[in-house]
């Protein structure tokens, strides 16, 4: 592409957030090594349509939390595609117009909401684990971690369970797209899926997440159903991938670290300030916004309209922010980080997310503390908006049995 005339040679990188791994390295040391280079914390890339990247801890907060000079309007790139098709409640709106739309989101993702199925979570937790645990094996990406969460959440939503593995697939084209379908493409399939959903709710009922939001109200209105539909799709996109894939990476690190496990193990009340801990080692997200207005930004001229993408990862890996990042220290004091983003739009299923986490780590240590990854398997990574371990094989020792190899 044409690179516009105001952006500085020195600032120009190529760089592609959808392939951001290199040969070698896994996710988060893809992203560090970058930071680490010789680059300036303000880059350009013409990749995606062409986007700023901002490279250090303080601008990834800045950029997430300041909309009024970034708009959270549109949040992928490439912006006439993916930021089109993505524009979605309330992510897709700015301070104050968000705020009545994100109260019906955040409703059913409360702390006091998340209590209430916290049962439920341990529940299946427990079966999940105990289903497998007398094999001395599992595929734990597909055994667990895409079981727990989504089954969860299919429950929370009201949606049948059948209908996971099409859902899950549409949310993995936004955030790791393979080129199977378009952005326009899965922002139609996800709203053929809800549209019937939101008829047959509206006026109803139920007391289920997607009830109270399709029968809420904005400023003492209805919701239309093209706004209801959108506020579901979001809730959709965000339930289905990103704990799916945190769970994948706490688990490969206790895999392979068999000190800070034992820790857990033998401490169990440490897991619940360890989850936070695990949070900022282990950040996924990768998401922009775009530009409000003509303005200097640390060195360089920002264009109105223009995208600005802010890596997670890059906050809680900066030692500018956290000393000794890559260590997972679960004695750390404070741990600056924007895993879970940052200001008005920090993600609404976080406390979620921590207690699946928790919950995880409670259950699975208590039954199977000493676990690794399968001999001779290979941990491969896929980047983009929300990054992943595509898949992690896990073998441990069952009392009383001789140790087997995992089989394929």
């Amino acid at each position: 592409m044409q690179i516009p005339s105001h952006i500085a040679h020195d600032r120009i990188r190529d760089f592609d957030i959808y392939q951001p791994l290199r040969e070698g390295l896994d996710f988060h040391h893809s992203w560090k090594a970058l930071q680490d280079s010789d680059v300036p914390d303000v880059i350009w890339t013409p990749r995606n349509g062409g986007h700023w990247l901002v490279l250090r801890g303080r601008l990834v907060e800045r950029v997430l939390s300041d909309y009024s000079c970034f708009s959270s309007h549109t949040v992928l790139v490439p912006k006439e595609t993916a930021g089109v098709a993505y524009r979605l409640l309330p992510l897709s709106l700015d301070p104050p117009k968000h705020a009545p739309f994100r109260k019906l989101l955040t409703s059913g993702l409360s702390p006091q909401a998340v209590t209430r199925v916290e049962d439920r979570i341990r529940a299946l937790t427990v079966s999940l684990i105990e289903g497998f645990q007398a094999q001395g094996q599992c595929n734990f990406t597909h055994d667990f971690a895409e079981q727990l969460p989504i089954r969860i959440f299919m429950q929370i939503v009201d949606l049948p369970e059948g209908d996971m593995p099409r859902l899950k697939y549409l949310a993995d084209q936004f955030t790791r797209p393979d080129g199977s379908l378009t952005f326009p493409q899965v922002r139609q399939l996800f709203h053929e899926y809800i549209a019937p959903v939101v008829t047959a709710r509206r006026g109803g009922e139920g007391a289920d997440m997607l009830s109270r939001m399709i029968n809420g109200e904005v400023n003492g209105r209805a919701l239309t159903d093209d706004e209801a539909a959108n506020l579901c799709i979001q809730v959709l996109v965000g339930g289905l991938d990103t704990v799916v894939n945190f769970m994948g990476f706490v688990m490969l690190f206790l895999a392979e670290n068999p000190g800070e496990r034992a820790m857990l193990a033998s401490a169990p009340e440490r897991i619940r300030l360890a989850t936070n801990e695990l949070a900022r080692r282990f950040p996924l997200v990768v998401v922009g916004r775009e530009v409000r207005t003509d303005m200097e930004f640390e060195g360089v001229k920002l264009k109105q309209g223009e995208m600005v993408v802010a890596p997670t990862p890059l906050h809680g890996l900066d030692e500018t922010e956290n000393a000794n990042p890559f260590h997972v220290d679960f004695e750390r004091g404070e741990a600056r980080h924007s895993s879970f983003g940052s200001g008005s739009h920090t993600c609404p299923g976080a406390h979620l997310a921590r207690t699946e986490v928790r919950i995880l780590l409670e259950e699975w240590l208590a039954r199977i503390p000493d676990f690794q990854v399968a001999p001779g398997f290979k941990v491969e990574y896929t980047g983009g908006i929300v990054g992943s371990v595509n898949e992690l094989r896990l073998v441990w020792q069952v009392p009383g049995h001789a140790a087997r190899p995992l089989s394929r």
